[in-house]
């Protein structure tokens, strides 16, 4: 059985959200999901993806491999607006 979901994909709410989230975390979490040595050049790959109350940001590479970021509940840039319905 297919789970709902919904992600955001808005490029400016994601750059708020990586401001807040900060310079060092951010690093931690690339070193945590493996990709110290290539780390995203832009924000075309970057969502934020909301599943049974967990918010989480990804990356998805353009070869269509993705990777949990970090988790973003409790942070105050978290889109509000934008969010597509979608099915896993």
């Amino acid at each position: 059985m297919s789970k709902e979901m919904f992600i955001n994909k808005d490029k400016k709410a994601i750059r708020a959200l990586l401001k807040e989230i900060g310079k060092a975390r951010y690093e931690a979490a690339l070193i945590d999901a493996g990709l110290q040595d290539m780390k995203p050049i832009g924000l075309d790959g970057f969502y934020v993806e909301w599943i049974d109350g967990d918010v989480q940001l990804w990356y998805r590479y353009p070869i269509g491999k993705k990777f949990k970021l970090i988790d973003v509940l409790g942070f105050w840039a978290v889109p509000i607006d934008g969010w597509e319905r979608s099915r896993k």
